[in-house]
């Protein structure tokens, strides 16, 4: 597992509540494309975005 520690974009706030997620796979294609200064580490309480959950799940 690429495993990472969690990280949301500060852009999620722009997304309608039920949208906003965080990034916890380094493998996850939506979370490498968002550039390091957007990042912000912990999940800000969003849910988990479903990439990094069924990369997770697959071991990758």
């Amino acid at each position: 597992m690429a495993g990472t520690y969690p990280f949301y974009s500060v852009n999620e706030v722009y997304k309608p509540a039920v949208q906003r997620v965080y990034h916890n796979n380094g493998n996850c294609p939506p979370g490498r494309d968002i550039p390091s200064w957007e990042r912000k580490q912990g999940t800000n309480g969003y849910r988990l975005c479903d990439d990094c959950a069924r990369r997770n799940q697959l071991g990758r």
